[in-house]
């Protein structure tokens, strides 16, 4: 006994020398690096990365924006449940020690001198904030120093509520969720104020491995660390003993991981966050916790997406029937049935059973299905044999009648304006995000074809033309200068030409030949001012043919050229962003994302061509898809050379609507394409289904302007011609 006594003895003097060595060693080492410490005084203000949330215009949530998902909670909004559970898990000494538990690390030292695991903790909740936000995690004694001396610091000057505030906010907690506010409701789908015991208690087991013990990938480990912290709870007095076990024998239940992204109004969210992102910087719309309210209107913008989605795969299938996705060897099986290609949903995967007739289609669920003839009737074929086979993979609409369909390589986009405010209400860039992310409504730059010439005809009036001016319609050859080759704009059809018309017919029928005899009698640089004015970008030098479609934009800005017509000659940078708020002050003035800018055109002139629109839908291109349609519009056809664009521009003093049809790989467009046959009728079907919502307003008569009843084929003063909007000034009326 003595000697044991005497081993003893010398082991305790040898570890404490050891300590007063290791001390001493501490104290010179820290007195070292006191002069490079970080400055822990932002810790008083410091608020985490905060996800920003976008809404619309009714204050719907459109979109969260993160590059880490947090919801900062104050810690006097903590309920003290979670609070506790991280304390008896983390640092159950956190109300008692000065930033440093000694005690910790001497628990810590002897564990691992008995051979236990290398990491069995120490750190106080104060070195973890320090270690995070501070000092970094380098493993060297000098940042162990650093991040102790700084922890001493903190307690000091913050106080242990804000540590705990600025902890409980930060601390990663795996799948993605920062904080605890974000990981109950991603985890348990509810806020911090309803979790029970148990789910505080398995959040706190989280940070020592928040991916090895990830609740959805890795249950029992989860439950083994929930269930461990509910001991410490117990032992720690937060909850009874009885209360530990009742929590401990339920299993650990979570919801299904929530979507990283509201993707309903997807098209609109990604160009909210571009335009935020352009002028804050993609920092501060990631983690800077901005209050956005957008001009979205949601009911818009559903009627937009299902009226360009239903319409891209009636187009595709004049194209016809282009086969089946992929073809598969027996058995067929439901689990070797591939899965739907991205943005195919609500459709359905199956493979072909058999085939007559009919077809019997075996889905990806192990569900059944037959496809009758009325559900390929669009295919051209009687029977389903006659171009399916056993083994065909192919996309069923599966509901009460079932139907054949493929994905459309038909592409869209449709940019709705308010042309008054600037307001961009509804946008859609394509078939699906879930296929492609490119936006066609704000990115694409595609030729407009002759939705363009409207611009040409304004520059005219502008300059003193009217509807009733003559324009020859016959073919030309226009001389473009020094080097540079003779222009011959070609025909719209095999006539050689209409002769001497008033210029709104000629814009009416859309006529090439009119309107560049109209474009070299203007001249050029007059429309491209005009066209820079409404905020084109153009290039440098712009060819004649540029003025007539052969120029690129994209249909947002087709859309704010004409709302210069449709408001009376005000230029309108869009906007798709009202307001932004951070911590309830606003970010930027209004105006800072766009809105009216200068006024551009005369309101006459513009009245006179937005009468002259009308009768493109009146009268012109456009009149076989306006056909009954109750209400005033105005339009423009637009066809580019061998029909690879389609476009249609809508105008109303409450509305623009820009609608472009094409394929990305600007290949031509199925047999019949155009701009009246194949966008205007989508427009026409979404200002159908919008009806209640955005009816048409009248164009006014603006000071200057009057109606005058002309024959529309002369131009003449006539009793039996139509109604037109000339100036004051202008042709008297037939008595």
């Amino acid at each position: 006994m003595k000697l044991v006594r005497l081993a003893a003895a010398g082991v305790l003097a040898g570890t404490a020398a050891m300590g007063v060595v290791g001390a001493g060693l501490a104290l010179a080492l820290a007195r070292q690096e006191l002069p490079s410490l970080p400055d822990h005084g932002a810790l008083r203000t410091y608020v985490p990365a905060l996800a920003s949330e976008i809404r619309a215009s009714d204050g719907s949530l459109v979109a969260r924006v993160a590059d880490e998902n947090r919801k900062f909670v104050p810690v006097a909004s903590i309920p003290p449940l979670v609070a506790a559970a991280f304390l008896s898990a983390e640092d159950r000494n956190f109300r008692r020690h000065h930033g440093v538990d000694v005690s910790a690390l001497v628990r810590a030292a002897m564990v691992k001198a008995r051979g236990g695991p290398r990491q069995i903790g120490g750190s106080t909740i104060t070195q973890q904030v320090v270690k995070n936000l501070l000092v970094g995690d380098e493993r060297t004694l000098r940042r162990k120093i650093r991040e102790a001396v700084v922890a001493l610091r903190i307690e000091r000057d913050l106080g242990k509520d804000r540590i705990l505030e600025i902890y409980l906010n930060e601390v990663y907690l795996g799948s993605g969720a920062y904080g605890v506010a974000a990981a109950a409701e991603s985890y348990f789908g509810k806020p911090l104020d309803r979790l029970d015991a148990g789910e505080a208690a398995l959040l706190a087991g989280l940070p020592k491995a928040p991916t090895a013990a990830d609740p959805r990938r890795h249950p029992a480990r989860a439950k083994e660390r929930r269930d461990y912290v509910l001991r410490r709870m117990a032992e720690d007095g937060v909850i009874d003993a009885a209360a530990a076990r009742a929590f401990a024998a339920r299993p650990v239940t979570v919801v299904r991981r929530a979507p990283a992204e509201d993707v309903r109004y997807g098209w609109f969210a990604a160009a909210a966050r571009r335009s935020l992102s352009e002028r804050l910087g993609p920092a501060v719309v990631g983690r800077g916790g901005l209050e956005v309210r957008t001009t979205l209107d949601p009911y818009l913008q559903d009627a937009a997406e299902e009226v360009l989605r239903r319409n891209l795969v009636l187009i595709d299938r004049r194209g016809g029937w282009r086969g089946p996705e992929e073809r598969i060897r027996p058995p067929f099986v439901a689990s070797a049935v591939p899965e739907e290609p991205p943005g195919a949903a609500p459709w359905r995967a199956g493979v072909v059973l058999d085939a007559g007739r009919s077809a019997r289609i075996l889905l990806r669920d192990g569900r059944t299905v037959e496809l009758a003839p009325e559900g390929f009737a669009w295919t051209g074929r009687r029977a389903a044999a006659a171009f399916l086979a056993p083994g065909d993979v192919v996309l069923i609409d599966a509901g009460p009648k079932p139907s054949l369909q493929q994905m459309p390589d038909v592409e869209g986009g449709m940019a709705v304006l308010d042309p008054r405010s600037g307001n961009v209400l509804a946008v859609v860039g394509g078939w699906s995000r879930a296929r492609s992310e490119f936006d066609r409504a704000t990115q694409a730059k595609r030729q407009p074809g002759s939705s363009f010439k409207t611009f040409v005809y304004l520059s005219a009036v502008s300059i003193g033309f009217d509807g009733s001016s003559p324009v020859l319609d016959v073919p030309i050859a226009i001389d473009q200068g020094p080097g540079r080759s003779w222009w011959r704009p070609s025909s719209e059809s095999r006539e050689a030409g209409m002769g001497l018309i008033p210029m709104r017919r000629a814009l009416e029928l859309s006529r090439n030949m009119a309107s560049a005899r109209l474009l070299n009698e203007v001249g050029l640089p007059a429309v491209e001012t005009m066209l820079r004015r409404l905020g084109f970008d153009l290039p440098s030098p712009m060819p004649m043919s540029a003025a007539l479609g052969t120029v690129e934009t994209t249909p947002l800005a087709m859309a704010a050229g004409y709302a210069a017509i449709a408001n009376g000659g005000t230029a309108v940078r869009p906007r798709f962003v009202a307001s932004v708020a951070s911590s309830g002050r606003e970010v930027a003035p209004p105006e800072a994302w766009g809105g009216p800018g200068a006024r551009v055109v005369d309101p006459v002139d513009a009245a006179i061509v937005a009468d002259e629109l009308q009768g493109v839908v009146l009268r012109g291109t456009a009149r076989g898809a306006f056909a009954g349609f109750p209400d005033p519009v105005g339009g423009k056809t637009g066809t580019t050379n061998e029909n690879k664009d389609a476009w249609f521009v809508a105008v109303a003093p409450n509305f623009v609507v820009a609608t472009w049809i094409g394929r990305d790989d600007a290949r031509p467009l199925p047999p019949g394409a155009s701009g009246g046959h194949t966008a205007a009728p989508v427009a026409r079907e979404f200002l159908d289904a919008v009806r209640p919502r955005l009816r048409p307003e009248p164009f006014p008569v603006p000071e200057g302007a009057r109606i005058a009843v002309v024959d529309p084929n002369t131009g003449l003063p006539s009793k039996r011609g139509i109604e037109a909007v000339v100036r004051a000034s202008a042709i008297p009326s037939e008595e």
